[in-house]
């Protein structure tokens, strides 16, 4: 009888472990990617987006290895009215949208969170479709107008959106003196008359009416030191390859051969 019970016993003790181990197996191909996604390395540079609400301008800044930063781009923004402040401090970038619906049933595009309900994005339009611009808001750009996130033109908004990869500090700060090293951009106006006013004149959508308009091509002319060499190489990826943010060189080319070639180029 003690015998029967030891076999008995034994057999309970195996049937658990086979149960046990059949119980918590789970299929490779069920289990979350975590590994795949944490062995994909972004290789985008790092940098920090610095706002200054008080001027509502932007200066981007790119991280060296000795830690300090190099100035690459300015942009020209709308940061919150008043009673609608965009908050200070500093924040990481989140959640990436090519279109967000914004909290008065506007839509922006190239919309990227840093702060809760706060975010980068473009002007607001009607609807989801890139020839709705509430061009009247866009002619705001360089003053305060949002409801509390940071508006751009399309151009600087996809920026962001492309080049600033999920976690990048933003630092959101009031210097109603000093602008940041690459100053204030011109923002630029939308005549009431224009036939192209519901499209971003920065948006490179192939049905943009603005970019039709190829017989206005209209050159930089302004000296070295007025030459904006950060959004000349951003804006051209060969160019940047080439030559990086080497200034002379990006202004000797772009005098030698930009202008004939119709290459925008712009003043800071």
């Amino acid at each position: 009888m003690k015998r029967f019970k030891i076999a008995i016993a034994g057999i309970l003790c195996m049937s658990m472990l086979f149960f046990s181990g059949a119980a918590t197996h789970v299929d490779a191909a069920e289990l979350p990617n975590t590994q795949a996604e944490n062995t994909v390395v972004d290789t985008r540079p790092d940098y920090t987006v610095y706002v200054n609400r008080a001027l509502n301008c932007i200066t981007i800044k790119q991280h060296n290895e000795d830690g300090t930063e190099t100035p690459v781009k300015a942009m020209v923004c709308s940061c919150g009215r008043e009673g609608h402040g965009t908050p200070e401090g500093t924040f990481q970038t989140s959640d990436y949208y090519e279109w967000r619906k914004m909290v008065d049933n506007t839509y922006g595009r190239y919309a990227v969170r840093f702060n809760k309900k706060i975010l980068f994005h473009s002007v607001p339009y009607i609807e989801t479709s890139p020839d709705t611009l509430e061009w009247e808001e866009y002619n705001k750009l360089g003053e305060s107008a949002s409801l509390g996130c940071v508006r751009l033109s399309v151009e600087d908004a996809k920026w962001i959106y492309d080049n600033c990869k999920p976690g990048t500090k933003v630092v959101v700060y009031s210097d109603s003196e000093e602008a940041g090293e690459l100053g204030k951009p011109t923002s630029i106006k939308i005549a009431e008359d224009s036939p192209c006013k519901e499209w971003d004149p920065t948006d490179i959508d192939a049905n943009n009416p603005w970019l039709a308009k190829e017989n206005e091509y209209v050159p930089f002319l302004g000296t070295i030191d007025e030459f904006n060499y950060t959004d000349y190489a951003n804006r051209y990826p060969d160019l940047k390859t080439a030559f990086g943010y080497d200034k002379i060189a990006l202004y000797d080319h772009y005098i030698t051969y930009g202008i004939n070639e119709k290459r925008i180029a712009k003043s800071f």
